[in-house]
């Protein structure tokens, strides 16, 4: 069985970072819809059949832009997005409290990147699972409780955001941000499930003792609220996120329950998988048939292991391809420069699991009165997911 490193361990159980506002606030939670609304429906606003609709329109008032990756790459979100899957973000900061800023990650938009993104639906090791580039595994991590592992295609884009040369988050904290504020991290869809692993990092970041991302002075106090959350990792990872952020009032996925969206990816998983680590803390000990059984649970176990590992390392290669020169040339990995070479870490499960404290939606069947299909008669299938239908569920409760 893996074991946790003492100081991940540390990292993960310490008290020190969470935030002075814990707990779940709605007029907060409300107005982090509108960054989602901001970044997801940039199409919808630029569409002449929607001019003026306020539905569209985020309402940011008593907030000020720090920064929008977006700026000067045009108004439509298929081109103003970088990095391998065409990801954007916003940091912005209360004009009334300059002690606290919000992070607002985009999620998927009409480009076959982005839809990649979400489909690259294998795990990687929640600690040092990143391979970049290839045949370089560095310790970028996302969790620390053995066996957690994430989902590959928002792994790498979370990694692309927080490292980017010019547009990365890392960058933005270290320049734009002062210590000791408080950092709501936001996102819908796919960005609510980068969000999460942005969430993740930053806490290891900020609790590092060998302080790599000079980010210890900083003591951010992280909080998120993450929308219409897609699963971004295994039960595993799920627990790590609910020990730093989610038992800490620190972290809530607000999934409407029609939503399907949130219900992947799927979960896949056999009982062999369910039982492997009792297996191996009990050497598959036993008498008689029981003995044969737990042999032969064993041995089902190493293959399907074996079997997932193949298929990552098949999906891993193939997302490498995705950078081309001129991204990987802004990827900035001078943090890692100093560290010997890292293996690379099996990965096990896709018992893909909600990560964070779950706060409910209850969506009405085709919309009822409140968000009924743009055009009577017409199909929408994502109406029960859309950043607008949040808002306007969130606003009767």
């Amino acid at each position: 069985m893996t074991q946790i490193h003492p100081i991940l361990a540390k990292q993960r159980d310490s008290l020190t970072h969470q935030t002075a506002n814990s707990g779940f606030n709605d007029e907060e939670a409300k107005k982090m819809i509108e960054f989602c609304i901001e970044l997801n429906d940039q199409d919808s606003r630029t569409d002449p059949r929607n001019a003026g609709n306020p539905e569209f329109i985020a309402n940011l008032d008593g907030c000020e832009k720090v920064y929008d990756s977006r700026d000067g790459l045009g108004d439509n979100p298929n081109d103003n997005g970088f990095g391998a899957f065409e990801n954007a973000w916003l940091l912005y900061k209360y004009t009334a409290n300059p002690g606290h800023y919000v992070l607002a990650i985009r999620g998927t938009i009409g480009q076959a990147r982005s839809i990649l993104d979400d489909a690259l639906a294998t795990t990687i090791a929640a600690n040092a699972g990143i391979e970049f580039p290839k045949n370089r595994i560095l310790p970028v991590t996302f969790a620390s409780t053995p066996g957690a592992e994430v989902h590959l295609g928002f792994a790498y884009a979370a990694f692309t955001l927080l490292f980017d040369k010019q547009r990365g988050i890392l960058k933005q904290l270290s320049e734009n941000v002062p210590a000791g504020v408080q950092l709501t991290i936001t996102g819908h869809s796919q960005g609510a499930a980068i969000a999460t692993l942005v969430h993740a990092f930053l806490h290891y970041a900020l609790t590092d003792p060998s302080d790599r991302y000079g980010l210890n002075a900083k003591a951010l106090q992280l909080k998120s609220y993450l929308f219409a959350q897609p699963k971004p990792g295994n039960a595993q990872f799920g627990i790590d996120f609910a020990r730093i952020a989610g038992s800490r009032g620190a972290a809530f996925v607000i999934n409407n329950h029609l939503d399907p969206v949130t219900k992947v990816p799927l979960t896949n998983q056999t009982l062999a998988e369910a039982v492997y680590d009792t297996l191996a803390e009990s050497a598959m000990q036993g008498m008689g048939a029981k003995r044969v059984v737990l042999k032969g649970l064993g041995g089902i176990s190493r293959v399907i292991f074996k079997t997932r590992n193949l298929i990552a390392e098949w999906v891993g290669d193939k997302t490498a391809k995705l950078y081309h020169q001129h991204e990987m040339d802004q990827i900035d990995t001078h943090y890692f420069d100093d560290l010997p070479p890292i293996a690379d870490t099996p990965v096990n499960s896709l018992n893909y699991s909600v990560c964070g404290t779950l706060v409910p939606l209850f969506g009405l069947f085709d919309g009822g009165d409140l968000y009924p299909p743009a055009q009577p008669g017409e199909a929408d299938f994502l109406l029960q997911h859309h950043a607008t239908t949040y808002r306007k569920l969130m606003q009767q409760v």
